[in-house]
């Protein structure tokens, strides 16, 4: 794969060569990328845990407005029940 790095990019690969935190301009991009993956990853999980909590938070509410009972039943249940 050919990569080719806008101005700005090679001196950020440069100074981190000169600071010593990599000994390659290799090491310095998989570090880059492996932080990227990281980013992705972390965002995905926090968008699903916001997901999460909005429909928590929903369930709630229409429990309330509706004045349902849950009869022993908890809203873990109910959560687990709409997976299968």
């Amino acid at each position: 794969m050919k990569i080719e790095l806008s101005s700005e990019q090679e001196k950020i690969g440069e100074e981190e060569l000169k600071s010593g935190h990599f000994r390659t301009a290799e090491e310095v991009v998989a570090s880059a990328l492996q932080t990227f993956r990281h980013k992705r990853r972390s965002a995905a999980r926090s968008t699903e845990d916001g997901e999460q909590r909005e429909a928590v938070r929903e369930m709630f509410s229409f429990v309330g407005a509706n004045r349902l009972r849950l009869d022993g039943v908890t809203v873990k249940e109910l959560i687990h029940e709409g997976r299968l």
